[in-house]
């Protein structure tokens, strides 16, 4: 049973959301700020939401930490939409799961965040390459997967969710290791309007200072309503209903809005060209660090063997508690001395990190959209590829950056993904509802974004990469 966790209300001041209040008479929201004082919690004061967005927008210095709090303000928001909604078919306990999870979604990430995560991933499919046995070689673990571990595992926040309901703290963690909402609760933490994304955006936008990302958050919450979708056939599944949050039709501008806005800061803000360079160089830096400390040089790259850093990346390293012990602040604070290391690549890349001398980058993307040559893109790789064969760069020399953004991902009612679809009630008062897409010639127009980018280590080397490029034009 719940427990009773104290009587004193506590106060978080938010740029966002302003006064975010945990009651002391509500034994739930007393357990949510005991989550929040617990130290894997407060770990996230140390990794900061956006990376390297600070070194193009000196305000986006807010932590996760001030996210999660947001986060879990948002489904709050969300959650009284629902109550007032569902009226006496309202599940509190469901609810609550929601809401707690929605706090601790983010627990489970890795300092620089995506950036760790995609360094992981690189280095198990190395030891992959380098072992005959495959079988022996574990998956590189996602942030969600560190999530739940942390939520489950001996931790303070472990204890403390088991201490108030086991089947509670299950519950929490099967919601954040689901793909698709399961249900209308679940749909605080997955969908297009869960509440991690109404809070990302609206607070980047905040702290970056820009007007990319903008949306009418208050019409949107105000719109929405509870659907029943019949969805699933696809295959041999047969269609089941379902509850979805869907909004009425007065909300569709205010849909076409926050897609668009979530498009423009993708485009604008997280896909910044040096912020881009900056996570490039940063996973070179870590992926080359792993590898020298993995082979039991770790005296060799200017560290302690007691760093956290030393200890986490050397065989069997990766374990929670060595995990947690890292943060941008390890990374940050081990750059001067990485910057003594005798690897020089090492140290090259820690000095300039430091210092903000960021590899310079050739958009071939931007450059293939006025090329007569309609796969000169493919060419490009193609030469590129043959010439790092051929020994003309060293290690570090071109980091190649692909990516997309898509503005909105249309899914079939059969698909198992069709929670995740942005649904408009139609506005001729037949009470039916239509996807966004097909309601929205905004939305309809839209295209994914494609990138395709090279940064180069020194002058030289872009020299070398705009050779490529004219060669791959032709």
């Amino acid at each position: 049973m719940p427990q009773d966790l104290g009587m004193k209300d506590q106060r978080i001041r938010d740029p966002v959301h302003g006064l975010v209040v945990f009651s002391g008479a509500d034994p739930f929201e007393q357990l949510i700020w005991h989550l929040v004082d617990a130290p894997e919690f407060q770990r996230l004061r140390r990794i900061k939401q956006l990376g390297f967005s600070e070194l193009v927008f000196p305000g986006a210095t807010h932590t996760r930490f001030s996210h999660s709090v947001g986060v879990f303000h948002t489904a709050r928001e969300l959650v009284g939409r629902l109550r007032k909604m569902l009226g006496s078919g309202f599940c509190e306990r469901d609810a609550e799961v929601a809401v707690c999870a929605a706090l601790l979604h983010d627990l489970g990430h890795g300092p620089f965040s995506h950036t760790f995560e995609g360094v992981e991933k690189a280095r198990v499919n190395k030891s992959r390459l380098d072992t005959k046995n495959h079988e022996s070689r574990v998956e590189a673990k996602k942030h969600e997967t560190w999530t739940v571990e942390i939520i489950q595992g001996e931790t303070c926040v472990g204890k403390i969710l088991s201490n108030y309901d086991k089947e509670f703290q299950s519950q929490v963690a099967g919601l954040l290791i689901e793909d698709s909402p399961s249900d209308i609760y679940a749909a605080i933490v997955h969908s297009q309007f869960d509440a991690d994304r109404l809070d990302y955006l609206r607070r980047d936008k905040l702290m970056t200072g820009t007007e990319h990302g903008g949306f009418d958050w208050d019409w949107l919450l105000n719109n929405l309503e509870i659907q029943n979708l019949t969805i699933g056939g696809d295959g041999d599944e047969d269609p089941f209903p379902a509850a979805a949050l869907i909004l009425g039709s007065k909300g569709l501008k205010a849909a076409e809005g926050y897609l668009l806005g979530r498009f423009h800061l993708y485009t604008q803000v997280y896909m910044h060209k040096a912020t881009r360079a900056a996570e490039g160089m940063l996973a070179e830096f870590l992926k080359r660090l792993a590898e020298v400390i993995n082979k039991g040089n770790a005296a060799n790259t200017g560290l302690s063997e007691a760093h956290p850093l030393s200890i986490y990346f050397c065989k069997g390293g990766d374990a929670l508690p060595n995990y947690l012990a890292l943060d941008d602040s390890t990374i940050w604070g081990a750059l001067p001395l990485l910057a003594r290391s005798d690897d020089n690549l090492l140290s090259e890349l820690a000095t300039r990190l430091n210092n903000r001398d960021l590899y310079k980058c050739l958009d071939v993307g931007a450059r293939a959209k006025s090329a007569a040559k309609s796969d000169a893109i493919g060419t490009f790789r193609k030469l590129l590829a043959e010439a790092q064969d051929a020994g003309e760069f060293e290690t570090g020399d071109a980091l190649v950056d692909r990516a997309s953004v898509s503005p909105y991902k249309f899914h079939d009612y059969e698909s198992p993904k069709a929670l995740d679809k942005v649904i408009i009630r139609k506005s001729d008062g037949s009470g039916g509802y239509e996807d966004v897409e097909e309601l929205s010639p905004v939305v309809k127009a839209m295209r994914t974004e494609k990138f395709f980018r090279v940064y180069a280590r020194t002058p030289e080397v872009m020299t070398k990469l705009k050779g490529i490029w004219e060669e791959a034009k032709k």
